[in-house]
């Protein structure tokens, strides 16, 4: 079946994995355990290889400057890895700096400093997405990364291993596979953060042996001797196989990195969490819902909901890692926020009921649930908000970014060097629209997805965005306008529908059968006009027919400046362990956050902002909508968020009441 079908999603509800996660990531020797050591680990980097001499073990006598000190809106602080190199956790920190605050797996920087090797880049191109809940079952294909670059967890780690965050530069690329390789071949167990898991090595325990006696024989998928040095052995591991098995396992430990959920899958550790308990009200989609159905209908219950019950703390729950002594409820203010989120223009007579019922002031659209529809609280696609153009426009004047010359998929295709970012197979490449903009560099800035899209150099994400592409580009579904028959001909035209894409006339004589067994009949007929027209001949006496549009391709020429300044959105659970915010870090609290999307709305609707998201111009918030909308973004924040605690770790004490 063709790529960008529109069809009926349905809802298959969510899988339990934070039941599953935590105990494999109890268990001293399971995949998830090694998969966090692993993240810590410091070895992989290319400083590393550059100054220990060949040595697996040795101790270094200088540092990466990078890790010295962690970058943070509020300064400085001194580096977790100070003394080391490169590591996954330099970037997605946790508890390492409680005095300004825990992380959900991510820093404090605007975007994240990188080793320092001489290609002029030193921080990442964008600012660093938070890793928990990023693996959760979605309804569309998993994208990684802002631009969507990898479609696959195993991807992602070798490509960071072995990139540019690491110190590599892509001509490296063999030789950092083969320096990891020779890291987990040759640790002997000594190094400290061996000691913190089990004091085995890294060959024990891939092995599958635990502890420094290897007393205990584990089984394990990811089992594999690397100590095995003849080549032409039949159980010789080669240096790609230990690389791909260090990233299934941080893969393993990656799944662990969840937000609080039940034994049915339900989030429950927010104070948003407890009011829907406390009130009955569904937590997730019925099967066959989408999470924006759900977020509408979640709208219409609260209109109903007459004695609401409020979460106050610590009747429900208790803030233990918050640094902003933020209190653990869900009441009034938090409601009314709640409501302006789950508003959108569908839905607004359901507001002016709420308004009616006095429990809002006014009828504030603020749009929200469109891109950041519970329970995930994101769609996983790619949007553009205008954040990109902000960031130009800031450095180089209004309107400098709606007037920026960027090549057509022609001219890309036929100068991969001069525009796309550089990979192994175009190591010079300039990467000039994945950098982000400074005052000496006009030409510089970051346009996102627009650098993935139809890019060879990256395949593997190319399909499920194909897939995604109507929704991304907001391509309307085509509508069946006028049906006759003709003679023995059926004759069938459609509106809603573009020359720039290919459609399908399908036909089946059962009407509940798979998309796939339908059969095509017809393909793009366009009238002078435009509008689509299909003639397929009926055959007497044949079973009765079902006849379907189907919405097909579009050509990387037409689609490609629909994905200009597109970014992959975040999730707006626990904001408050994840500022600074927006993929370019410019903007320090919620509020400000809140404030951006009014000034960007009115500016979408006076058609101000370059391939701006539709959805944009659906938001409409004064100032008296901030409040109320902070106070509800609060209250999804998780009641405590700690890395991976051990079940024989001491647990919390709730305050006195």
């Amino acid at each position: 079946m063709k790529q960008g079908v529109i069809i009926l999603l349905v809802w298959v509800g969510w899988f339990a994995l934070a039941a599953r996660a935590q105990a494999d990531d109890a268990d001293a020797f399971g995949g998830a355990n090694i998969g966090e050591r692993l993240f810590l680990e410091t070895r992989f980097a290319q400083f590393f290889f550059t100054n220990s001499a060949g040595d697996a073990n040795a101790v270094l006598t200088n540092s990466d400057p990078v890790m010295d000190n962690t970058v943070t809106i509020y300064g400085p602080q001194p580096g977790p890895f100070a003394g080391q190199s490169m590591n996954c956790r330099a970037c997605h920190l946790v508890e390492e700096h409680e005095g300004i605050g825990n992380r959900t797996y991510c820093d404090f920087a605007r975007r994240s400093p990188v080793p320092e090797i001489g290609d002029g880049r030193v921080t990442t191109p964008r600012n660093a997405l938070t890793l928990v809940d990023a693996l959760l079952p979605r309804q569309v294909p998993l994208f990684l990364h802002h631009d969507g670059q990898f479609a696959a967890v195993d991807d992602l780690v070798v490509g960071t291993l072995t990139g540019r965050n690491y110190g590599w530069q892509p001509t490296e690329y063999e030789a950092a596979i083969h320096h990891i390789a020779h890291i987990i071949r040759d640790d002997d167990g000594s190094g400290f953060l061996a000691g913190q898991y089990g004091g085995s090595s890294y060959a024990e325990a891939f092995a599958g042996l635990a502890g420094i006696e290897s007393q205990y024989l584990i089984p394990s998928k990811n089992r594999m001797n690397v100590l095995v040095t003849d080549t032409n052995s039949p159980n010789y591991v080669t240096d790609e196989q230990i690389v791909q098995n260090i990233a299934e396992l941080m893969k393993d430990y990656m799944l662990t990195l969840v937000f609080s959920q039940d034994v049915a899958g339900n989030f429950d550790g927010s104070p948003y969490d407890a009011f829907l308990i406390k009130n009955g009200l569904p937590q997730q989609p019925d099967p066959g819902e989408t999470q924006l159905q759900y977020g509408r209908r979640l709208l219409q219950l609260l209109a109903g909901l007459t004695n609401p019950q409020w979460v106050t703390d610590p009747d429900a729950g208790f803030f233990v890692t918050n640094a902003q002594g933020q209190q653990f409820q869900f009441g009034t203010n938090e409601l009314a926020g709640l409501e302006i989120f789950l508003t959108d223009q569908s839905n607004l007579t359901v507001a002016t009921n709420l308004q009616l019922q006095g429990v809002t002031t006014r009828i504030a659209v603020g749009n929200c649930i469109t891109c950041h529809a519970p329970p995930t609280f994101t769609d996983s696609l790619f949007h553009n908000n205008g954040a990109a153009q902000a960031e130009y426009d800031q450095i180089h004047g209004a309107g400098a970014f709606m007037a920026l010359a960027v090549p057509s998929w022609a001219e890309r295709a036929t100068n991969y060097d001069a525009y796309l970012p550089p990979t192994a197979n175009h190591p010079n490449a300039l990467g000039i629209f994945e950098t982000p903009p400074t005052t000496n560099h006009p030409a510089q800035v970051d346009l996102g997805l627009w650098n993935v899209y139809a890019n060879p150099d990256f395949p593997a994400p190319q399909a499920g965005l194909q897939s995604v592409l109507p929704q991304l580009l907001s391509v309307a579904s085509p509508q069946i306008g006028r049906v006759t028959v003709v003679g023995t001909n059926l004759v069938l035209s459609a509106t809603n529908v573009s020359t720039d894409w290919t459609y399908y006339l399908i036909t089946s004589t059962n009407l509940l059968s798979p998309l796939a067994n339908w059969t095509v009949v017809a393909t793009n007929n366009f009238a002078g006009s435009g509008q689509l027209y299909f003639t397929n001949v009926l055959t007497a006496n044949a079973p009765q027919q079902f006849y379907g549009l189907l919405l097909g391709n579009i050509s990387p020429a037409a689609a490609l400046p629909g994905t200009l300044a597109l970014f992959k959105t975040p999730t707006v659970r626990d904001l408050v362990s994840s500022e600074p915010y927006l993929h370019t870090g410019q903007l320090d609290t919620i509020e400000d956050v809140l404030q951006f999307y009014i000034n960007a709305s009115a500016q979408a609707r006076a058609g101000g902002i370059r391939n701006g998201d539709p959805q944009l111009s659906g938001i409409y918030l004064d100032a008296s909508a901030v409040a109320p909308l902070a106070a509800f973004l609060r209250a999804l924040n998780e009641s405590e968020y700690v890395d991976a605690p051990c079940p024989c770790d001491p647990q919390p004490v709730p305050p006195p009441q």
